[in-house]
């Protein structure tokens, strides 16, 4: 095989293949080993994010190459980088994957290492001694997308995922419907709350999209009610929810899209896709007339995004809708 010709670890140099991998993944890792593994004519195959651990290490480059052969993808080449802090566990970590990968017969054209995954953070590439700073993580999708013509499962770019969320009617036929949603809920708030978060937990367990009045109802019960937030929040539990926020997000307008597009970014978030949590946030700051409108929610998943922190915080926000869930009639089970 020529590497030089065909892997896409070579045709990418590692400060490009490092910035794209919150591109791959759909989130920026923290404190993680991330592994890639590549075929010989340069398509991507499984790729994992793990805590730092040897023997976890191990365990997942086993199981992604179990995945491959039950796939018939031929993996050649695995590509890891190691993200932490402390660069003596980053290390560690990264070298016992790649004994492990080499005794599985792989190629590993880039280990590298680095304290943190934000732009102008210093890398180093064991196998070729390259050291580099990153560039920006955000803007590389795009890049990254053209070298490897679109054969890898990236994330659609930024202006891709903002496109989803656009408006999906005129502004004013979406504020005429509100405006019966929020007329109907005044008539019996906990009735219709009740039943508005019944849909979207419907929804999500058989996954359909919301109809614009649903989406509506939805929307005015989360912008009213932050208790009905909560359990929404606990029914996104379900990846589903992510791809029914998205649609619902662009069947809505005003402050309460900017509710909806609060909860699919500390959604989206949850479950690994940190680009399109970020989109959601952008489209919210973007939209405002001044700051003060941003929910609150939105500012707390802002942080979490800006900063990179682990998806399990975010994670432990969607449980803690639990205990709200008897104020509307739910049981825990639901």
């Amino acid at each position: 095989m020529n590497n030089n010709e065909n892997g896409p670890v070579t045709r990418l140099n590692t400060a490009q293949f490092i910035e794209g991998i919150p591109a791959f993944l759909g989130m920026v890792p923290n404190e993680s080993l991330v592994i890639a593994l590549f075929d010989p004519q340069g398509t991507t195959g499984p790729f994992a994010r793990l805590d730092h651990d040897n023997a976890t290490a191990v365990v997942a480059l086993d199981k992604l190459m179990a995945a491959a052969e039950s796939a018939d993808f031929n993996a050649t080449i695995a590509a890891l980088v190691s993200i932490h802090p402390n660069g003596d566990t980053a290390e560690e970590t990264l070298l016992a994957a790649t004994r492990h990968a080499y005794t599985l017969g792989l190629a590993v054209p880039i280990a590298a290492v680095l304290p943190e995954y934000t732009a102008g953070e210093t890398f180093f590439n064991f196998p070729s001694a390259e050291s580099g700073e990153l560039g920006d993580i955000l803007a590389s999708t795009v890049a990254v997308l053209g070298v490897i013509d679109g054969r890898a499962p990236i994330a659609p770019s930024r202006d891709a995922l903002a496109a989803e969320l656009a408006p999906a009617e005129d502004l004013g036929v979406l504020f005429e419907r509100q405006w019966d949603a929020r007329q109907a809920r005044a008539q019996a708030p906990e009735i219709t709350d009740a039943a508005n978060l019944e849909t979207l937990r419907d929804a999500i367990e058989a996954p359909r999209e919301l109809t614009y009045p649903e989406a509506v109802a939805v929307a005015i019960t989360l912008t009213d009610n932050p208790r009905a937030r909560d359990v929404a929040l606990y029914f996104s539990r379900n990846v589903a929810a992510v791809a029914i926020l998205t649609d619902a997000a662009r069947k809505t307008s005003g402050y309460a899209r900017f509710t909806i597009l609060s909860v699919l970014a500390a959604v989206a978030y949850a479950h690994g896709y940190g680009v399109r949590a970020a989109v959601a946030l952008d489209a919210i700051e973007n939209g405002v007339a001044h700051e003060t409108q941003i929910p609150k929610l939105a500012l707390l998943i802002r942080q979490v995004v800006d900063h990179g922190l682990h998806a399990k915080g975010v994670q432990e926000v969607l449980e803690a809708g639990r205990n709200v869930l008897p104020e509307f009639g739910f049981s825990p089970e639901d």
